[in-house]
């Protein structure tokens, strides 16, 4: 019978509760959209802060049951191509049968969606085209396997999976909407299967992704860039946070943490990356989280 091969520390300082958190981040996100300086790189930093907010996770299509490669949503990763942009976002998300990497572009709140004549913008227009440009990039095989040695996918995923790329808009806001609701028929056509755009009102935490991260991976290993005040450790993450730098760092930084749990956190990294290092795990119990 397998053993158990990890203990959790007794009697760990709690994360924060996710009705507390959910609160705080609608209450702050609330504030930033209604704001006169809300902008792409104000509402980019936000949400790198707050990942849950993110959607995507679990492909857009399903969704998804299974968490995403390598619990993080990347911000602001390279594609190893000349001229091609950055996405603003990307999950590398999957189900049972597919790999569902997640391209997200992100504009301005402000920016409108049609014209007086109900025309869309020449920004909506790019930023559409911009979708397109990603897939057809993807649809050259050899692009395929770049990305993979990029973003150094594993096995179960390269060899097990079909490679099927989605695509989200967030632009924009909902009020343009209620005052000329003919306007949502028009907003139609630029969604197809496998492609979702949005306004960011749209935008809300996603209590299953409460232990996801924010990272970024340019031209070396994952590199964490922040994490919600919710994140727990245990033997379900601790493969996926082994691969990812900065993480103790990332922790320090973040604010909503009280001192004691950001503390107990930085001094367990070092015990789960060594266990996630061994080659056999044992019996792994579900509800294991510290």
């Amino acid at each position: 019978m397998l053993q158990r091969t990890y203990e959790l520390a007794p009697n760990p300082p709690k994360a924060m509760e996710w009705k507390t958190y959910e609160e705080k981040v609608l209450q702050e996100w609330s504030t930033i959209l209604n704001s006169e300086d809300c902008d792409e790189r104000r509402v980019h930093e936000f949400l790198v802060q707050h990942p849950s907010m993110i959607p995507g996770a679990h492909s857009i299509t399903g969704p998804s049951g299974h968490s995403p490669f390598p619990l993080a949503v990347l911000s602001e990763s390279p594609l190893s191509g000349v001229g091609i942009r950055i996405p603003d976002f990307l999950w590398l998300a999957s189900d049972s049968a597919d790999f569902n990497p997640v391209f997200i572009e992100i504009e301005s709140p402000r920016k409108r969606w049609f014209t007086k004549a109900e025309e869309p913008t020449h920004a909506l227009t790019q930023a559409v085209n911009q979708l397109a440009q990603w897939r057809s990039w993807l649809n050259q095989p050899e692009n395929v396997l770049t990305f993979y040695t990029s973003f150094e996918i594993p096995d179960y995923l390269r060899n097990y999976h079909t490679f099927r790329p989605e695509f989200v808009l967030i632009y924009g806001r909902r009020q343009e909407f209620v005052d000329r609701p003919q306007l949502r028929r028009l907003r139609n056509q630029f969604e197809q299967f496998g492609q979702v755009v949005m306004t960011f009102d749209r935008l809300r935490p996603d209590k299953d992704c409460s232990d996801f991260i924010a990272a970024t991976k340019r031209n070396g290993p994952y590199r964490a860039l922040a994490v919600p005040a919710t994140i727990t450790l245990g033997p379900w993450v601790a493969e996926d946070f082994a691969r990812i730098g900065g993480l103790a760092e990332a922790i320090n930084k973040n604010t909503w943490l009280t001192e004691n749990r950001r503390k107990f956190l930085i001094g367990r990294l070092p015990y789960w990356n060594a266990w996630a290092k061994k080659p056999s795990k044992g019996f792994i119990n579900s509800g294991d989280w510290e």
